[in-house]
């Protein structure tokens, strides 16, 4: 076998040990000494990964085989997303967000090996810059990704089903992907990405089209800004910062279906003598009004507006404290009722009806005045009707 070959081989077998670490260290593979053997090296040398092992620090490691930018484009592509500001703080590890981690919580994965734990491991069977590049050739593989807990760096095993998502993507094409995922369900302009990747626009826009294409993010207009799009992963669903929420369709805002339900939320509460919150909420889902579910915070918006136009009003019963607060300056919290209005307020009355009523300039209105009732067409007009 030539040199060459050699070193080839070498760093395969380095790689395979490290991700053998990865995913033992994943699943939790430790035996009654409270360790985990790994495979050989070549030599017959073998190493364990031990519960006890001392963390210590792994000076020069993984994410010193690359620099500047350039590595924490890298380190974003694999799950963490960073600040691209170029200014060397010389504290880049506190720019970096985790990508990663609550990702894994949430789907019950475990969330891997810590960096410490792995250069301990390694120490006796290879250098720094040996386990630099089998990190860094996994992660460049899509084997591996990396993200942040707390203060140390995390290295898990990308599974099969996700490393396929991302087959073929580019560092670039992934840094987008992450600093969108970091957004979350409020999405996130052009303009905003583009400071934060440093990439030209035209690039940004042909990145977009690669991760529309696998529908991995999806571009969605916002409410109060229809003419511009904020981009998301392709899975959530936009916040009602985005949508607007249940009180529009299509980016509009839905009158019709707003009336509907108030005029079915007072007909309720008028045939009761009296309802909380929760009663009519629960009319509302029951009675399937809308094809969206309202939650009571939705619920409660309608009944509010029933009350600012004097169709319902808002009652607190504190007759149901029952004297058993744990502390006699305990908060009591009377409970709140609503029923039909005992004063209703007219849509319309005999005042507001004339022109007089509404008239802006009513105070300078007198008979041998420039603006008086014999002259008004308004008046005029009303009379005639």
């Amino acid at each position: 076998m030539t040199s060459a070959s050699a070193d080839v081989a070498a760093a395969r077998q380095r790689r395979d040990v490290v991700l053998s670490i990865i995913e033992r260290g994943e699943v939790g593979d430790i035996g009654g000494d409270g360790a985990t053997t790994a495979p050989t090296m070549g030599g017959g040398r073998s190493l364990s990964l031990s519960a006890k092992t001392p963390r210590r620090a792994a000076s020069g490691g993984a994410t010193t085989a690359t620099t500047g930018r350039k590595r924490r484009r890298g380190e974003a592509a694999m799950g963490v997303v960073v600040d691209d500001d170029d200014g060397d703080d010389g504290n880049d590890d506190a720019d970096e967000v985790d990508g990663g981690e609550a990702k894994r919580a949430a789907s019950g994965e475990d969330a891997g090996v810590r960096d410490a734990v792995l250069a301990s491991a390694t120490a006796s069977i290879m250098t720094v810059n040996e386990r630099a590049q089998a990190i860094n050739e996994l992660l460049s593989q899509r084997k591996i990704e990396l993200f942040r807990r707390g203060d140390a760096l995390v290295y898990a095993r990308v599974r099969e089903e996700h490393a396929a998502k991302f087959k073929g993507l580019s560092t670039e094409d992934m840094l987008v992907y992450q600093i969108i995922q970091h957004a979350g369900n409020t999405g996130m302009w052009t303009k905003e990405l583009k400071a934060r990747s440093n990439l030209p626009a035209p690039q940004i826009t042909k990145i977009f089209k690669t991760l529309e294409a696998r529908k991995l993010i999806k571009a969605v207009k916002h409410v109060a800004q229809q003419n511009r799009k904020v981009y998301m992963l392709f899975e959530l669903e936009p916040s009602r910062e985005i949508t607007g929420g249940a009180w529009y369709t299509e980016h509009e805002y839905d009158a019709e279906f707003i009336n509907v339900l108030r005029e079915q939320c007072v007909k309720f509460i008028y045939s009761q003598e009296k309802v909380t919150l929760e009663e009519v909420s629960e009319f509302v889902r029951q009675s399937k009004l809308s094809h969206v579910e309202l939650g009571v915070d939705d619920v409660l918006q309608i009944v509010s507006t029933l009350v600012y136009d004097g169709k319902v009003d808002k009652i607190e019963d504190e007759s149901v404290d029952d004297g058993m607060a744990d502390a006699p300056d305990e908060a009591f919290v009377p409970k709140t009722y609503y029923r039909k209005a005992a004063l209703p307020i007219p849509e319309s009355n005999a005042y507001s009806d004339i022109p007089c009523g509404v008239c802006p300039v009513i105070n300078e209105c007198r008979p041998d005045g420039l603006i008086n009732p014999i002259s008004c067409e308004y008046m005029t007009a009303w009379l005639d009707y």
